[in-house]
């Protein structure tokens, strides 16, 4: 088992320097904003990460805590503390990232738009915040099975199933297959190859042997991105698997589980599929 962690979630507290307007939606903001900061302190990989497409190792939330938007803004005030949290699968991108913050000679801003946002404090261990933590491949490659399964989705999750003649088609909607083959797709994409899941049989499962049992809060949203707006799912899913398959129901856990690191669907480096795991939660009883 690895000795140490190599998948973080980090709570950024922020703090704006002088008042300022921003995008409601501004999780394409924030990715700027992150390659940015390890463009400062590691050129080579920001660019990498920059060319990589979809295929990255992070997350970006959009901006927490903010007011109620209006007319598709909202105004942040140097009064209130705000946060963010981002999600690294790599631990090489984490101790660049976290370079840049300790650096003492340099003051700890993320500019997220035209907003300079000062970094209070940065929330990386379990407990601190709801959504801070660590872990590792292992010990996600050994999470205990159950038969159920809930996700929250917390930001609106889309899958993209190609581009049309009339453009791009996606899918709101939290299907079996297309939650856990995305989980599958991140997980070999940044897993080590020992612990590598096979994608389409992790999929043929998930479509023949898992069923939605329960639903609650479950609706669309929308966000606006800078070319165009995008409908995602947000709410409670609960999943039973049905199937009598040991092997297959851990790996699935195990995917349940990664999906607070990795988020689900598209766009997660945009502030799309934030997901946190419901462990052992029953459909009328309450999350551990």
């Amino acid at each position: 088992m690895e000795a140490r962690a190599s998948l973080y979630s980090l709570v950024l507290l922020l703090t704006p320097v002088r008042p300022v307007s921003v995008g409601a939606t501004v999780g394409h903001q924030v990715h700027v904003a992150f390659l940015h900061t390890v463009r400062a302190v590691a050129p080579d990989l920001a660019e990498a990460l920059h060319a990589q497409g979809r295929a990255r190792p992070f997350t970006v939330s959009p901006l927490q805590g903010v007011p109620r938007a209006r007319d598709g803004r909202v105004l942040l005030s140097p009064e209130h503390t705000y946060w963010l949290r981002l999600s690294l699968l790599d631990a090489a991108l984490y101790a660049h990232f976290m370079e840049y913050f300790l650096d003492p000679a340099r003051r700890p801003l993320l500019r997220v738009g035209r907003g300079e946002l000062l970094v209070r404090e940065i929330l990386s261990t379990p407990g601190a915040h709801p959504w801070s933590g660590h872990t590792t491949w292992a010990v996600l490659a050994q999470v205990e099975p159950a038969d159920r399964l809930g996700l929250h989705f917390v930001t609106p999750t889309a899958f993209s199933l190609g581009t049309r003649s009339w453009g791009k088609q996606t899918l709101p909607l939290p299907v079996p297959e297309l939650v856990f083959s995305s989980l599958a797709r991140t997980w070999n994409l940044w897993a080590p190859p020992e612990l590598h899941v096979d994608r389409s049989a992790v999929e043929r499962f998930a479509c023949e042997g898992v069923v939605v049992a329960g639903m609650r809060n479950g609706q669309t949203r929308m966000l606006q991105f800078k070319h165009a707006p995008q409908t995602g799912f947000v709410g409670q899913v609960f999943y039973d698997i049905k199937e009598q398959d040991g092997e297959m129901a851990r790996v699935l856990n195990g995917l349940a589980e990664f999906a607070f690191y990795a988020g689900v669907g598209m766009k997660t480096a945009m502030g799309m599929g934030m997901v946190r795991p419901l462990r052992r939660q029953r459909e009328g009883g309450a999350s551990k």
